[in-house]
């Protein structure tokens, strides 16, 4: 445990805009994930109940756009953040991936299958989080484009029919795949990871322990002690969450996730195939 008076040393890792930022895309995302199935497949039992909690189909589409809405001003209000960043303190290419991640990524999954003892060095950013970064880019593109096209089917009359078709598909598809990505790998990767359960407070207070940036990202750990060499003498012991060496736990965790996973796959994937044909 670092520590400092007593209390558990922790740095700032992420600034307020990067967690209103972050909380704004979060509400957005599970509502559109929330409301948009329902809308997608209204006639399946499931589907009723959260229709009926919303009071009725015309209420659930209105959240639904509403929450759309939120989505595209939060990415518009990254951009000026990015913008006013790069104005104010220069540009910063932590999150551009590079040839380092790819040796990263197949590092990792040596690490994983037990044919190296030690894990990767991440920077301030691990190749994983670099991959969810894009991805949300791709997907808000994606979803914001198609679910344009499908709100105001006017303003693109000058699309073939065929066009719309796609939209339609692409649109379900991608939110599936967020959807898939979100609930099975971002939650368990990093909310419900034994190591910090029940959960991570970076996205909420914006710090983190110095033992754990130590752990997580050692090279981002060492360009700190080299700017802060007071922080050199600071002792780092161990800080994990009680139940890191859960066995319960982690095989819980595995169980419920793979189950989640599979039912899934299982309740949508039918039915994206019947859109299909």
């Amino acid at each position: 445990m670092s520590k400092a008076a007593g209390k558990v040393m922790e740095i700032v890792r992420f600034s307020l805009q990067q967690r209103i930022q972050h909380g704004l895309l979060a509400i957005s995302v599970l509502m559109l994930i929330l409301t948009g199935f329902p809308i997608k497949y209204s006639t399946e039992t499931w589907a009723a109940y959260v229709i009926k909690l919303f009071g009725g189909f015309g209420n659930l589409f209105l959240v639904h756009q509403i929450f759309a809405v939120l989505m595209v001003l939060t990415a518009a209000y990254h951009v000026v953040w990015l913008i006013w960043t790069f104005v104010k303190k220069g540009p910063s290419w932590e999150m551009i991936p590079t040839f380092k991640d790819f040796k990263d990524a197949i590092h990792h999954g040596k690490y994983l299958l037990g044919l190296t003892d030690t894990p990767p060095q991440y920077g301030r950013y691990s190749y994983l989080e670099k991959f969810e970064y894009f991805a949300v880019i791709w997907g808000v593109i994606v979803m914001g484009f198609s679910g344009l096209i499908l709100w105001f089917p006017g303003m693109f009359h000058w699309m073939p029919r065929w066009a719309f078709g796609v939209a339609r598909v692409v649109h379900s598809n991608e939110a599936f795949i967020c959807m898939l990505a979100l609930f099975v790998g971002h939650f368990f990767h990093v909310h419900f990871n034994p190591r910090v359960f029940p959960s991570s407070m970076v996205w909420w207070n914006g710090k983190i322990s110095l033992h754990h940036l130590k752990e997580e990202h050692p090279l981002e750990y060492e360009q700190l002690i080299k700017a802060h060499p007071e922080l050199k003498d600071v002792e780092v012991e161990e800080h994990h969450s009680r139940w890191a060496r859960s066995k319960v736990l982690i095989y819980g965790e595995l169980v419920i996730f793979l189950a989640l996973f599979a039912y899934l796959l299982y309740t949508f994937v039918p039915m994206f195939l019947q859109d299909l044909v």
